[in-house]
């Protein structure tokens, strides 16, 4: 084995430095291209010498050797060949043609120098010797032309067939003209150093040429590697990953370029809710698997031509071409609500059979308005008046919804100025002992009487405050100013103050809280603070966080609005609460028999986890009664007592007996209208008629 890859490495077949390698199995490949050409140059001089030297032994042999090469190697250059079977790439071919150099290099120099010595003997007195030797040696330098680059080849027709030729013509120089003979010499070796010098330069541009390939290889692979990255870019950058629905930078570009053609249609903006409980109750798969269901139905139930995106989060964009009179257009509403109604539809997750609601805020775009970016506030408007009515629909915005959202800007522009939480104040519904007619505790709720635009609703100016951030300050504020008004109340009742969901999921929140109470002595056992299930579905770690600051601190808490999401009995499992108020929608379903059954099994739930409650919305005696006969022991609403000013608190707490049970029913019997200030009865709690609960 060392032996023949000793051979190899000889004939250029193998190499250590693979440029050589390559540069001579491409040399070795050029052999079939020009190898005619190297046999028709051997037969032309030896043709006609062995004309004219037929009789001699030396011609006969190498005529013979000479056929026999160009037989065996008649396939190599006249038919096609095996590409397996080719001297770059197969071992034995390229051993074949390194022999047959050998042979046929050694067979022309004998030939030629047996032909030169015949003829100096026929005529020893003239040069007949010298055309002979100059045919063989040109042929031998054609010949090493026409393999140049394979170095094995030249070396072997400079060593064995010109170099014995130039020796003889030496030779029989050597006696009579010894300058020709030493200029013949020295031709020689510069022919030989011209060829292993030429064998060099080659190699350089082949390595350079190497060089040049490989680095447009790389620039190409580069390029396809960039092009492909750019694609992959753009089909992320175009394509919602967890969906497979446009994203919202497609989303949009893909309405604007629509609006760019002429069309016209819908812009609508859909949010789900109930979605954030899925995450908490399932885990956040769950959720990703709800929002591909969502997906795939809004694709499925909108017409073709439709288009549809993911904004963020748990809300889809899309849009429905369309355009003509009012009628066709409120019929892009219907298919946007038919739509809606789809994605309500219950959905098999894992064992589990969910369903979720959706509300869409909804824009025209046409001749009136193609500016895209417009269109999806005003969407955005429509979808807040949406949802602030609780509507599961599409609400399509108009003049009306402009009118509120320029009013909106323009409140909280009052927002944030400095001077607006001196204008917030408090009222205090009661909240009483069903059971016994004792006044429990009093509820702070915020109110803002604006100098200009008179009262404005806390479900207005709250969640405006809360977008705004400015909620942490009005909450500290008002907090400051229930536990002054507080400390002063006799007999002590229980002041209970709700916390905005943004601010309890703030960072800081417990700790700002606590410090309030550093510089007073309010007992805090006398404190509680409610909080909605919708502060645990903003950041529930961090409001389980503050509210273990609150809990810590003496503090009680209440889950407001229980029954109004299906969440809350994971947060009653994960928090320990102080009391449950039961939410109103509970306790107006419980008029029918359906309802009050579901009431009553709330109630038996709360009664085995030993948690106090309290039914909110009692707004008539039907609505005292069932509460009180199912067992709950605190009520709170317009038919127990209204909430109150400061003043009118004073005066519940001035004109405040506790009740025997046989005088209950008095909490029930007070006469509503604005002249009713006083008590029908000396034995039962003030309450005033005023403002709603909000």
């Amino acid at each position: 084995m060392k032996f023949w890859h000793r051979i190899d490495r000889l004939i250029g077949f193998s190499s250590d430095n693979h440029v050589a390698d390559a540069f001579s199995r491409q040399r070795l490949q050029a052999v079939r291209s020009g190898i005619h050409l190297y046999y028709l140059i051997i037969l032309v001089p030896y043709i006609g010498y062995a004309w004219f030297n037929s009789d001699q032994a030396v011609t006969l042999a190498a005529g013979a050797i000479f056929l026999g090469a160009i037989a065996l190697r008649f396939r190599h250059w006249s038919l096609p060949q095996d590409p397996a079977m080719t001297e770059d790439v197969n071992a034995v071919a390229a051993r074949m043609t390194g022999l047959m150099v050998v042979i046929l290099s050694t067979v022309q120099a004998v030939f030629y120098v047996m032909i030169a010595i015949a003829a100096a003997r026929a005529s020893p007195d003239t040069m007949a010797w010298a055309p002979v030797l100059a045919v063989g040696i040109l042929a031998a330098l054609i010949q090493s032309a026409i393999l140049t680059g394979i170095v094995f080849a030249s070396r072997v027709i400079f060593f064995v067939q010109v170099l014995p030729q130039v020796l003889a013509v030496v030779w029989f120089f050597s006696s009579s003209n010894i300058p020709v003979t030493l200029a013949i010499v020295i031709l020689s070796g510069i022919s030989f150093f011209l060829s292993e010098a030429s064998h060099k330069v080659q190699l350089r541009l082949f390595e350079a040429q190497m060089n040049a390939d490989a680095a447009l290889r790389r620039m190409e692979k580069t390029n396809v590697e960039l092009g492909e990255a750019r694609r992959e870019a753009q089909t992320q950058a175009e394509t919602d990953r967890l969906t497979g629905v446009l994203s919202r930078y497609a989303f949009i570009q893909q309405v604007h370029a629509r609006m760019q053609m002429g069309q016209a249609g819908m812009l609508a903006i859909i949010d789900l809710s109930r979605f954030k409980p899925i995450n908490d109750l399932y885990g956040h798969s769950a959720g990703d698997v709800v929002l591909r269901h969502v997906s795939r139905r809004l694709e499925r139930a909108l017409p073709s031509g439709s288009i549809v995106g993911r904004l963020g989060g748990d809300e889809f964009g899309i849009f429905v071409n369309g355009s003509g009179p009012a009628e066709k257009l409120g019929d892009l509403v219907a298919t946007c609500d038919a739509a809606l109604r789809k994605v309500r539809q219950p959905m098999r997750l894992s064992s589990a059979l969910i369903s979720i609601g959706s509300s869409a805020g909804a824009r025209l775009l046409g001749l009136d308005i193609t500016d895209v970016g417009r269109a999806m506030l005003d969407a955005d408007a429509a979808l807040f008046a949406a949802k602030r009515d609780g509507l599961e629909a599409t609400v399509l915005f108009d003049e009306t919804i402009r009118e509120e959202k320029d009013w909106l800007k323009t409140l909280e522009m009052e927002l944030l100025k400095a001077k607006t939480i001196d204008q917030m104040t408090l009222v205090y519904q009661p909240i009483f002992n069903l059971r016994t007619g004792e006044l429990a505790s009093l509820e702070a709720l915020a109110r803002w009487d604006h100098p200009e635009f008179g009262e404005i609703s806390p479900a207005i100016f709250i969640p405006a405050a809360e977008r705004l951030g400015r909620i942490g300050d009005i909450t500290l504020a008002l907090l400051n100013k229930a536990l002054d008004f507080a400390a002063e109340w006799n007999p002590p009742v229980r002041l209970s103050f709700n916390l905005s969901a943004a601010h309890i999921c703030c960072e800081n929140a417990g700790r700002e809280i606590v410090d309030l109470f550093a510089d007073r002595n309010f007992p805090l056992d006398r404190l509680q603070f409610e909080i909605t299930e919708t502060a645990m579905l903003v950041n529930f770690d961090m409001a389980r966080s503050n509210i273990e600051s609150l809990r810590r601190a003496g503090c009680r808490i209440a889950l407001d609005d229980f029954g109004a999401g299906f969440a809350s009995l994971v947060y009653l499992r994960e928090i320990n609460f102080d009391k449950v108020k039961i939410d109103g929608s509970l306790i107006r379903n419980a008029r029918e028999p359906q309802g009050r059954q579901m009431l009553s099994g709330v109630i038996r739930m709360f009664e085995a986890m030993e948690l106090e409650c309290v039914a909110e919305y009692i707004e008539h005696r039907g609505d005292f009664e069932t509460a009180l006969n199912l067992g709950v022991e605190f009520g709170q609403g317009f038919e127990l007592g209204m909430p109150l000013r400061q003043s009118e608190v004073s005066k519940l707490l001035e004109r405040y007996r506790p009740p025997s049970s046989s005088n209950i029913h008095s909490l029930v019997g007070w006469v509503s209208g604005d002249d009713a200030a006083e008590p029908q009865s000396d034995d039962g709690p003030y309450s005033l008629p005023g403002f709603r609960k909000r």
